[in-house]
């Protein structure tokens, strides 16, 4: 009785194994017939082509594929969203989002109607593709549906209207004429206001006619530079792919308009804001003479840094830069590191200015400046 358990045993122990052993190697015949045989790998003769200019940028992927030998493999492509596929000079298609498809070789060679041609090239233009998103095998693959060809593509994708640009060219426009308004209008208060050496200058006096944050030409400046913030953050958001907030800007001209002007009357509202938080402390430290001053230093000092920023952000945008996002991030690194600067120079101006010890300036700083610029940095970071 006791051989007759130990033999039953044996057998079920010889069943297990031999099925596991059919279970891997089911396993492997799956893995093999999923992936294919792969007879040529294209991939490390992917070239990318830049544009041209201060910062190149990847704008196509360009690859020789043979359409004659091994005739009866297929090509397993693979590309990113957003781009136009050109065989030779012919599109094949467009893709909207992430493409991953097997066409056979008689298929692409019917599509380039020539039987003189051995090798054709593979063309894929998409402004800042990637080497790494893209695959272009020959082998023995799984059957799988193709794609749209060229001309049943839809060609206006590839000429798609950015409005963003040209809302920033309007709006690069209307600021540069409001700083010509300015020079015309207040031209004294413009050569203090708008020179950049003005802002190294060891002169710390009211730098407008009145010395008042209420006077005309002290709320024009305060709306040129609110406007110059406004368009900063949103050229950021736009550039930066910041989540959610991206969703506002996706509108025609005149609303991407109506999100500028609002911003701005935000901007407005929190530049007086900041200057009665100024007062305030000012006051307690017995230092209301120098309280627009202070404000009017820092505020002249980043409306010349914003508009410089702005400029060459968008100059790098005209020609076609694809990196935009990184150059944004310098730029908004550039713009607190100056901010920061200029709080540790209104220290140094200030020290020939105030009745009471340096400690004590410091400490006043740190409660009127170091506060919203922390606040201002614990927004940009998250």
């Amino acid at each position: 009785m006791l051989k007759s358990i130990s033999d039953i045993l044996e057998d079920f122990n010889f069943m297990k194994l031999f099925v596991r052993l059919f279970l891997f190697c089911f396993g492997l015949l799956i893995v093999a017939t999923a992936q294919g045989q792969v007879l040529e790998n294209y991939n490390p003769k992917i070239s990318i082509k830049h544009k041209g200019g201060l910062l190149p940028s990847p704008v196509m992927a360009a690859v020789e594929i043979d359409i004659t030998d091994f005739p009866k493999a297929s090509f397993d492509i693979q590309v990113p969203e957003e781009s136009a596929v050109f065989l030779g000079d012919k599109l094949w298609f467009y893709t909207k989002s992430d493409t991953n498809f097997i066409t056979s070789v008689k298929t692409i060679e019917g599509l380039v109607q020539s039987d003189s041609l051995n090798k054709v090239e593979l063309l894929i233009y998409k402004s800042g593709i990637d080497e790494d998103a893209i695959s272009i095998k020959k082998g023995i693959f799984k059957k799988a549906s193709g794609v749209t060809e060229g001309k049943n593509a839809e060609g206006n994708l590839l000429r798609i209207k950015d409005e963003v640009k040209d809302f920033l060219i309007v709006a690069l426009i209307v600021i540069l004429a409001l700083v010509a308004i300015f020079k015309v209008t207040y031209p004294l208060v413009f050569q203090s206001a708008l020179r950049p050496v003005a802002v190294f200058s060891d002169e710390f006096s009211d730098s407008s006619s009145g010395g008042k944050v209420f006077s005309s030409d002290v709320l024009f400046y305060l709306l040129v530079f609110s406007m110059l913030v406004s368009l900063f953050i949103m050229s950021a958001i736009h550039f930066m792919d910041v989540p959610l907030l991206e969703e506002f800007l996706e509108g025609n001209l005149n609303y991407l308009f109506l999100v500028w002007l609002s911003g701005t009357a935000i901007f407005m509202v929190l530049s007086f804001l900041k200057y009665f938080w100024i007062k305030l402390f000012a006051v307690i430290y017995q230092l209301d003479r120098l309280d627009f001053s202070q404000f009017f230093y820092l505020v002249r000092g980043l409306l010349i840094v914003l508009l410089f920023l702005f400029v060459v952000i968008f100059g790098f945008y005209l020609q076609g830069t694809t990196a935009m996002d990184q150059i944004m991030n310098y730029a908004v690194t550039l713009f607190l590191l100056v901010y920061l600067l200029g709080v540790f120079r209104l220290f140094y101006l200030m020290l020939k200015k105030v009745p009471f010890k340096s400690y004590h300036l410091f400490s006043y700083l740190c409660t009127s400046e170091m506060v919203p610029f922390l606040l201002i940095v614990k927004i940009v970071m998250g």
